[in-house]
């Protein structure tokens, strides 16, 4: 019985030698190899990201590698493993930390060996963050000397690649005079930081304001305003109109300032024989978008200081249009009710825009603001006197 036994023995011995004699004569069995393997990706944060792997004769099994450590586990991370040797690595959504060092890596058996991918990286781009203006962020407003330089840092976080900050004004010009620009890694070691500083001396009160954008991100985004006014100077302030509005402005808000003498200005045009605490905006229309109006009076050296700013600012009225005229009754009518309201109008003001214009842009007639058409002539009468704005 025991002879029996070992003769068994030797015979399954003799059979597994003959086996591996004929695979070593034959080759051995086929190995793994790739069919595809990842390559070296950029992607942008929230975005879906896709390493590639694929293994032909698999016999191991699939799993990933990040900076070295396996990715099991990871939510976010989904492996396309199968007996067909589909090894995709699926992530998503993309988050910077995900950034780092990938490779595909299949394990060995049955006499087959394990095989690796070369490692490739995953560069993952962010939006930067929100750019803000330190200076303005417990108050809005900055009250500085005439002549005093003002130095204003903007800052915007978690940008890759790093943010480009720019500096605009109030009237949606770039700032670029005076502009310096620092950058420097996150704590997470994947983002960027960035911190531009502005220097200037304002002649006259302002406003200012930064953006951020990076090269994948070219939108960007935009601070909130800071205001800088010069001390002793009125603040800024807005009145918003739509078509046809008229509207009341008082030199000192609505306080009387006695038998006082009063100036007025649009864009820094004087009024002329606009003298009272107020002055009265009749008609209003887009053209006059962005104006600016000023009152001054007389301090107790007899200089002319202005009180107060008001910019006139546009708003798209939604109105319903006026029904037309349907017959030539109607059409005479109103053209005869146009001609008894008509009234006298005795004087106006030429108005242009900038010093270098050669022409006006508009008038003022008697406390209206009138838009002219090219070539247009006004004539007005003052007494014995004559006048013409040709625009």
């Amino acid at each position: 019985m025991i002879k029996s036994t070992i003769n068994m023995f030797y015979v399954t011995i003799l059979l597994v030698c003959l086996l591996e004699t004929q695979n070593t004569v034959n080759g051995g069995p086929a190995p793994q190899y790739f069919i595809s393997t990842p390559q070296n990706t950029t992607v942008t944060a929230g975005h879906r990201a896709l390493l590639s792997c694929s293994v032909g004769n698999i016999v191991g099994t699939c799993q990933w590698t990040k900076d070295g450590l396996s990715v099991d586990g990871v939510s976010r991370y989904q492996l396309g493993a199968d007996r067909n040797g589909l090894c995709d690595l699926t992530i998503d959504p993309v988050l910077p930390i995900d950034e780092g060092v990938y490779q595909c890596q299949v394990s060995g058996g049955h006499g087959v060996a394990p095989i690796s991918s070369a490692p490739v990286s995953l560069s993952v781009n962010s939006e930067p963050g929100q750019p803000y203006i330190v200076q303005a962020m417990e108050d809005g407003v900055m009250e500085v000397k005439e002549g005093e330089e003002v130095e204003l840092q903007c800052e915007s976080q978690g940008g890759r690649p790093p943010a480009e900050i720019q500096w605009w004004d109030g009237e949606g010009r770039r700032i670029v005079s005076d502009v310096t620009e620092h950058v420097r890694r996150m704590e997470d070691r994947k983002t960027f930081k960035t911190v531009s500083t502005l220097k200037f001396k304002p002649l006259a009160g302002q406003k200012i304001k930064c953006s951020a954008h990076n090269d994948a991100f070219s939108e960007g985004k935009v601070s909130d305003y800071l205001e800088v006014v010069l001390s002793g100077q009125p603040k800024l302030e807005l009145k918003t109109l739509e078509d046809g509005d008229s509207v009341k402005i008082f030199c000192n808000n609505e306080k009387t300032l006695g038998d006082t003498k009063f100036k007025w200005f649009i864009n820094d045009v004087e009024i002329f024989d606009e003298t009272k605490s107020f002055l009265e905006i009749q008609q209003f229309s887009k053209s006059y978008d962005k104006s600016k109006v000023k009152c001054s009076v007389k301090d107790k050296r007899n200089n002319d200081v202005v009180i107060r700013v008001v910019e006139l600012v546009y708003k798209q009225s939604i109105r319903e249009p006026k029904a037309l005229p349907k017959t030539f009754k109607e059409i005479t009518d109103r053209d005869s009710s146009k001609r008894r309201n008509k009234k006298k109008q005795t004087m106006f003001t030429c108005i242009v825009e900038e010093d270098i214009a050669v022409e006006p842009k508009y008038v003022w007639i008697d406390g209206k603001l009138r838009d002219m058409a090219k070539n247009e002539k006004m004539n007005g009468t003052d007494g014995k006197k004559k006048y013409k704005c040709k625009v």
